[in-house]
């Protein structure tokens, strides 16, 4: 189990640093996150539905739950961004946006859905800035350690979201130093991805890897 946190952790920094200017490829690693982490918490009801049992069953629902999350990405790209952009912009409005004016009530998920909304906007009209966001955002849960495989597994045992719903401004402890982790890992994240395409990293990647440009377009010139 301590592997697949460090898997996390490193999935994570990936996205933080890398996530925009690797394009098709931060998609489809994004999509594998999320199907994977879906048939992780899903497995048990569906392993039941068909009667199927043991480790390797159990194995093979989180892997084909990752192969369905990327292969979906990777056909639905004109949507791709904007269905974790709605995530993320949802996760923004309940958490960052209504405790600043509300304490609570069903404005704050009024909220919650229409910044989902806008998030998604942005998402499929400013994919490459989104992206960045995006990228930066569940890097930045994974590789801080807000979301882990015991967040994942108190979700399943519950079958609620609520153990992986974390506060982003919170503080973690390390080195003795109460530290925003997640927060600085963002910015950090978000500035350095901007560095990537100012500084023409993108285009040398896309020698390298192709499909390359393939979500953020040609803005990378």
């Amino acid at each position: 189990m301590a592997l697949v946190d460090i898997g996390l952790v490193l999935a994570g920094l990936v996205l933080v640093f890398f996530g925009a200017a690797l394009s098709i490829y931060a998609v489809a690693l994004l999509g594998f996150l999320i199907g994977a982490g879906g048939g992780y918490v899903l497995a048990p009801s569906l392993l039941g539905a068909f009667g199927a049992q043991g480790i390797v069953a159990f194995a093979v629902a989180v892997l084909v739950g990752g192969l369905l999350g990327a292969a979906l990405s990777y056909v639905a790209l004109s949507f791709a961004t904007s269905i974790p952009a709605f995530v993320v912009g949802a996760y923004i409005g309940l958490y960052v946006i209504t405790p600043i004016f509300t304490g609570g009530g069903l404005i704050r998920y009024l909220v919650m859905v229409l910044a989902g909304i806008g998030g998604a906007v942005l998402g499929f009209t400013l994919t490459k800035f989104a992206l960045m966001f995006i990228t930066s955002f569940v890097g930045a849960a994974l590789a801080s350690g807000s979301v882990t495989l015991a967040n994942l597994t108190a979700a399943r045992e519950v079958f609620s979201p609520e153990p992986i719903l974390f506060d982003p401004l919170a503080a973690t402890p390390l080195v003795g130093i109460e530290v925003p982790l997640f927060g600085v890992l963002f910015v950090l994240g978000v500035l350095s991805q901007i560095g990537l395409f100012k500084l023409g990293w993108v285009a040398k990647f896309a020698t390298v890897l192709p499909g390359v440009g393939r979500v953020i377009g040609n803005d990378e010139e």
